[in-house]
């Protein structure tokens, strides 16, 4: 027992929940920050502005690393990349263009359902029959949201609001491929090679879609690069890496558990900004939240 009488395992506890926090608050205001960039640039480019630069930023760690990879782990790190990362960046970047970032925020905290659903019928992972309940609950939440949001004013949209809902989907994928198929490798090596899979592609896009110059024509998109260059460098990579970092620490319905944060930060920076909080978003974030705490409590 350490000198200041805290047991280790409580100590790793408070740890994993101050982590939590960080993350919650950190992409929390990832929704707004997709806005503020959408004020210069087009969500696909957006999204490869933030790729991007979560490469530069996180490569330096796979340097010394990239020779103890072992080979059949290269697959699942590229489907780790594109599943967790690529596709989910350009699916939140086309819904926020055309739904409040509030909605987002609340959306994606059906991440930690999918990750149960994705685990149990592609990985072996085992849970408590009550769990379902939680789950059936959730997407009831989730499904409420959709079905009113695009009557709930403010930008929302229906068809828009299942974008960020599929990538939740991949997210709960992602989860689980980490959990299982990458376990051996560090968090450091995992998200340093996930986004090393995307540059062969996004890479070259940055440049074709002339990304450097847009910035550069003036101070509005010259800020809206800045927000999306901040996104990249610390809602996504640094984030990612201590997601990462959790889900192999503890396990990945805790992990996950960050959604629940996700929201509270999401709808201030929303309300703060000028988007309209309505009732359906209190409603389905409280069914959603209702959900993921029986699903906790069955795991």
């Amino acid at each position: 027992m350490p000198e200041n009488n805290v047991p280790k395992s409580t100590q790793a506890k408070i740890w994993q929940l101050f982590i939590l926090l960080v993350l919650g608050i950190t992409w929390g205001s990832s929704f707004i920050l997709m806005k503020q960039g959408m004020k210069g640039f087009e969500p696909i480019e957006v999204a490869v502005i933030r790729l991007v630069f979560a490469f530069i930023v996180i490569f330096p760690f796979l340097i010394p690393e990239i020779k103890k990879i072992p080979r059949d782990k290269y697959i699942w790190l590229a489907l780790a990349g594109w599943v967790g990362n690529g596709i989910p960046a350009f699916l939140f970047a086309l819904g926020i263009s055309k739904i409040d970032s509030s909605l987002g925020g609340i959306i994606n905290s059906t991440t930690p359902i999918f990750t149960l659903i994705v685990g149990v019928s592609f990985f072996g992972l085992t849970f408590k029959r009550s769990a379902l309940i939680g789950v059936l609950i959730g997407l009831c939440g989730a499904i409420y949201l959709i079905a009113s949001g695009y009557n709930g004013g403010g930008q929302s949209n229906f068809v828009y609001a299942l974008f960020p809902l599929l990538g939740s989907i991949l997210y709960g994928f992602s989860n689980n491929i980490i959990k299982f198929k990458l376990k051996d490798l560090k968090p450091a090596v995992i998200t340093s090679g996930a986004f090393t899979a995307l540059m062969p592609v996004l890479l070259p896009t940055f440049f074709m879609l002339q990304i450097p110059q847009k910035a550069a024509l003036d101070d509005v998109h010259f800020t809206a690069f800045m927000f999306c260059a901040l996104l990249g460098m610390f809602g996504t990579s640094l984030a990612v890496l201590v997601y990462n970092y959790l889900i192999k620490t503890s396990s990945i319905i805790f992990a996950a558990s960050v959604t629940y944060i996700i929201p509270v930060f999401a709808m201030a920076w929303g309300f703060l900004l000028g988007e309209q909080i309505t009732i359906h978003y209190f409603i389905g974030l409280a069914i959603i939240v209702c959900g993921l705490w029986i699903v906790n409590r069955a795991k």
